[in-house]
């Protein structure tokens, strides 16, 4: 991250589709900041107006991060022509980082809504499950697990919710986005939808496919969603 001085402000030209984000972002959600390599949660949301005549601010949205024992808070300050972003060192593990502010200039909201979960017996944490492991009939989590020894079972992720949280690592680095209905360029017949992991999935843009209706053997067209969109009970 960029240092920068308290009294400054971001480009006045920032992205809407930042704005947007932060405007999403509630309590309860897991973020990426800048593409730092700390995953954030966020404990406790606040919007405000600013009714203030002598203060050019509209209103700003103030949400808290923690990590450890990090605490930042990422303000979304609206000016009536523009928004400006910051994150501001409230506490902080690293005394480099301490009172400082940074520019905003990328969030990410970590997706964890998927169908299906990897979890062990007694544990307060819950995994996406290893595609690898899976395709084989074995439950493993997808970021190989802090227990070795551990035995994981598949389970539906609304049986687990909200008595356990999702591996921070598997929100990071898995990210599962939904695989729009897949179907046959020649008679039209759905051949399959489900959920893709992995941090390049964007690259993909079609599926080797043997049609079993008309025979048609070629590259299907697919389209990957930005966001997981709620696939269930199925894999591509």
């Amino acid at each position: 991250m960029g240092a920068t001085d308290a009294a400054a402000t971001v480009d006045a030209g920032m992205d809407s589709a930042l704005v947007e984000t932060i405007q999403r972002i509630e309590e309860g959600d897991v973020l990426v900041v800048n593409g730092d390599s700390r995953t954030w949660d966020v404990s406790d949301v606040v919007d405000r107006s600013i009714e203030d005549p002598s203060d050019a601010r509209e209103s700003k949205r103030v949400c808290r991060l923690s990590c450890g024992a990090s605490v930042f808070g990422l303000e979304l300050v609206a000016y009536p022509d523009r928004y400006t972003a910051s994150l501001h060192v409230l506490a902080t593990e690293d005394w480099t980082e301490d009172g400082q502010v940074f520019d905003v200039h990328d969030v990410e909201i970590l997706t964890q809504q998927v169908p299906w979960v990897v979890v062990t017996g007694g544990g307060d944490t819950y995994h996406f499950p290893d595609p690898q492991a899976a395709a084989f009939g074995e439950a493993q989590p997808a970021c190989g697990g802090g227990n070795p020894g551990a035995a994981y079972r598949v389970v539906r992720s609304n049986t687990v919710r909200p008595t356990y949280s999702a591996c921070k690592d598997c929100l990071r680095h898995e990210k599962p986005v939904a695989l729009e209905s897949v179907t046959c360029p020649s008679c039209s017949k759905s051949i399959c939808h489900g959920t893709f992991q992995g941090g390049a999935v964007g690259a993909v843009d079609g599926l080797s496919i043997t049609c079993p209706r008309c025979d048609f053997e070629g590259v299907a067209d697919v389209d990957v969603a930005s966001g997981f969109a709620g696939v269930d009970d199925s894999k591509a």
